[in-house]
């Protein structure tokens, strides 16, 4: 029997579980003020910062001497005089001018939209409620047409957006190279960016983007920013419901499945199956929980649980439900993927049987 033993619960855990609420409020509060920003030409003392940020300056002195106490800033001591603090001065900590200042490449502070959004905050709150009744409180949940927080997440994105997409077009990069003009579907696509890195890499690809109106708002500005709007197309409505204008030859559902129970997301599967080309691929990118130890899996662990408080069946499924929801679709794996240390995983696909569905509904456009 394998066991996976954690860490010992001491005072101290236990201590920075119960206070890591207030270090997320602080790193959110600090962006929005644009502290960061600020502290981007160099250190400052409290007065001159909340000058810079127009914050009221003993609440900003308190909110500064709370993140350096966490980490979030570093502290200078100096000959600037002024303030309660002898002349202490706040600067950028190692590794903040890189993700937390806006005019940074690789600016990370958008990320909050996603992950400290309002409804989440509001909805863990009564997890032990979600627990007791299996699934969640939410009215609209996050699979409803009237939940608004998917037009943040279509605007950021994740962390692992960019590097999961690369993994994608690698994955699948001999098989397009063959190809004159791959058509390609990415169905709830939120950012798209999975479609857009796809058209990025294949200068004749062609793509049809698949959202509500409102995400599609986002999506569009992606595609103009990455100056690929004049091969990309929008599709309006359900990735259920809504005419799919196939055949394509790769067909994308990312971050898709974690959302449904199995048998729907086999049967979601199922339908973007038959708008294949004979020989065309469908690729499924998502957190995935495998067994392995629970702390090489916190971030699947952790989309388990916003799923459980957010839909009403979905969870991050393991590997092999993935494989067996492709089988049930009549899909036959053909790579799989981990995508850098996170527990992401990009599966390709092909139909095991030509169907004619998806030229059919092509045929019939």
């Amino acid at each position: 029997m394998t066991t996976h033993p954690a860490p010992a619960v001491t005072r101290q855990s236990l201590l920075e579980t119960l206070q890591a609420f207030k270090r997320t409020s602080l790193l959110r509060a600090a962006v929005e003020l644009g502290v960061y920003d600020a502290l981007a030409a160099g250190p400052l003392d409290a007065p001159r910062l909340a000058d810079a940020v127009g914050a009221d300056p003993r609440a900003l002195r308190i909110l500064l001497g709370a993140a350096a106490a966490t980490g979030l800033l570093d502290t200078v001591t100096g000959t600037v005089t002024g303030g309660d603090h002898g002349g202490d001065r706040y600067a950028l900590p190692e590794g903040a001018a890189d993700l937390l200042v806006s005019t940074s490449p690789q600016y990370a502070g958008h990320a909050l939209k996603v992950n400290v959004s309002d409804w989440e905050w509001e909805a863990m709150r009564d997890l032990a409620a979600v627990v007791r009744k299996g699934g969640t409180l939410l009215a609209p949940d996050a699979t409803d047409e009237d939940f608004t927080y998917w037009t943040d997440f279509a605007a950021d994105g994740t962390f692992v957006t960019r590097a999961a997409a690369a993994a994608l077009v690698e994955d699948t990069r001999a098989w397009a190279t063959g190809l004159r003009q791959p058509r390609v579907l990415d169905v709830g696509c939120g950012h798209a960016l999975f479609g857009l890195e796809f058209a990025r890499q294949h200068p004749h690809a062609v793509v049809r983007a698949l959202d509500r109106p409102d995400v599609l708002v986002q999506a569009r500005a992606h595609a103009e920013r990455m100056g690929l709007s004049d091969r990309v197309g929008f599709i309006e409505g359900d990735a259920f419901t809504t005419g799919l204008d196939g055949p394509y030859d790769l067909v994308i559902a990312a971050n898709m499945l974690p959302m449904f129970p199995r048998d729907q997301g086999t049967g979601l599967l199922r339908r973007l199956a038959g708008v294949l080309r004979p020989g065309g691929r469908l690729a499924t990118v998502g957190f995935s929980v495998d067994g392995g130890p629970p702390a090489d899996e916190h971030a699947a662990h952790l989309l388990s649980l916003l799923m459980l408080i957010s839909t009403p069946g979905g969870e991050a499924h393991s590997l092999e439900t993935t494989r067996r929801m492709l089988a049930d679709a009549g899909l036959a794996e053909l790579s799989s993927r981990r995508v850098g240390p996170l527990p992401v995983h990009v599966v390709t696909a092909e139909p095991l049987v030509a169907t004619t569905a998806g030229l059919q509904e092509g045929t019939s456009r």
